[in-house]
């Protein structure tokens, strides 16, 4: 028989409770749960029963009271106005420079169809993408303020 934790094969099991779930381990792991009975590998083990009281209170705390981690640093981006026909702005620049639609996307980390979506005005980009298509493309796609 072997052990349900670690896999070592033993002559003598120990069966344990570790949470709310009976194993057969070896000794070594026996100090890992509550000590059950001795059971020698050659007798028949007893079918376990795994019902669980579910309508109790989990037993665990929760470790963040929400989904930022405290003291983490919030980026916030500027809103930006962009400019008309954007899309068309960036078409030209992009084809200026002799780059072909996924060779911008590459070059700026972006999948080739969001590209295409942003030139064809079908997809408004986030300031992260902006920046990234300025960038590049060396054009400006905000008006001024």
């Amino acid at each position: 028989m072997n052990c349900e934790i670690c896999g070592k094969i033993m002559e003598k099991a120990s069966t344990v409770l570790i949470d709310d779930t009976q194993f057969d381990v070896c000794e070594t792991c026996s100090s890992l749960g509550k000590k059950l009975e001795v059971k020698d590998s050659r007798e028949e083990i007893p079918k376990r029963s795994f019902e669980r009281d579910f309508t109790s209170q989990p037993q665990f705390e929760k470790r963040f009271p929400s989904k930022t981690p405290p003291n983490y640093p919030q980026q916030k981006l500027e809103a930006s106005t962009l400019i008309e026909e954007f899309g068309k702005k960036i078409m030209q620049a992009r084809q200026r420079k002799g780059l072909k639609l996924e060779e911008l996307a590459k070059n700026i980390f972006e999948k080739e169809s969001v590209v295409q979506r942003i030139e064809a005005e079908k997809f408004t980009p986030s300031d992260k993408v902006i920046r990234k298509l300025e960038k590049e493309l060396e054009i400006n796609l905000r008006e001024e303020e």
